[in-house]
């Protein structure tokens, strides 16, 4: 990997925290935050628009993830305080940040408590709250199991993670190939696609690179509260969603554009969890361009 993917800095804390710069490095910055499980190197997916589009897109490991160190007993909330420490050590005073998937309830909680610091903010079929009734129902009954025991016996996730995070480490694309049984059409139909399946892979296995144990720590964050109410959001948030996203079902995209006061959302009838990125990337990227 090149030095530009290996970055990190030294929180005050004393924890190393790892990002990755695609793009133009001398445009518009533009903060993301991974899936789950993911790294800083799924940025890389937007490379090329990023070029095009002079955005200077930087990743981060959240922490325990690749080069970022653990933080024990690490909230959604305090997340914020690493991205603006990030901040400051670059010299970059104002940003836009992109949440996708299980990034999502981050960028909500930086919409929240940073919103002085933010140009713009985007979901893309980001994870909603799991204590509202109704919201997973669409989910893989594999995926509600796996929140609810996060929610309840935390322990038991930790315990049992690490053979799945196994897979995800040395076999991504066997953990792919499961994951394509459980989706809808489009996004089978992206999971075909070499570009994606390459990023995602090499995301997957940098997730893991340190710990097969603690990115487990989202899963119980996930089900539980996030420290902060979506309606107290100060700060103007897109969201985009798939209607045939199955991992994170629509009613979650819909719930959070209802609750973020003045939220701009947009649902495609005929995307998934994937396929957005695949074929809405320019809609989504106009946000940051203007």
């Amino acid at each position: 990997m090149s030095n530009n993917t290996c970055n990190h800095i030294a929180l005050s804390d004393g924890r190393r925290l790892g990002f990755a710069e695609f793009g133009d490095l001398k445009g518009k910055p533009v903060f993301y935050f991974h899936g789950f499980p993911g790294s800083r190197l799924e940025a890389r997916l937007a490379d090329r628009i990023s070029r095009e589009t002079h955005i200077r897109f930087i990743g981060i490991d959240r922490p325990g993830y690749g080069l970022s160190c653990p933080k024990v007993g690490r909230t959604v909330i305090d997340w914020p305080d690493d991205v603006i420490e990030l901040a400051d050590l670059l010299d970059i005073q104002r940003f836009s940040i992109l949440g996708v998937s299980g990034g999502g309830p981050y960028a909500a909680a930086c919409a929240y408590k940073i919103p002085h610091r933010l140009d713009a903010v985007g979901i893309v079929c980001g994870m909603g709250p799991v204590d509202v009734p109704g919201l997973m129902a669409d989910m893989p009954r594999t995926y509600r199991l796996g929140l609810y025991l996060a929610g309840r016996l935390p322990q038991i996730v930790s315990a049992l993670y690490p053979f799945s995070a196994a897979l995800f480490r040395y076999c991504p694309e066997c953990m792919l190939s499961l994951i394509s049984g459980k989706v809808a059409a489009p996004d089978k139909i992206a999971l075909k696609n070499t570009a994606l399946v390459a990023v995602l892979t090499t995301s997957f296995r940098e997730a893991f690179r340190n710990s097969l144990r603690w990115p487990a720590t989202d899963v119980v964050l996930y089900s539980r509260p996030w420290g902060f109410s979506l309606s107290h959001i100060d700060r103007a948030v897109h969201l985009w969603h798939g209607a045939k996203d199955r991992i994170v079902p629509a009613q979650m995209g819909r719930y959070m554009a209802q609750m973020i006061p003045g939220c701009r959302a947009t649902i495609y009838s005929n995307e998934g969890h994937f396929s957005i990125i695949l074929n809405r990337i320019a809609e989504i990227w106009k946000i940051f361009c203007t």
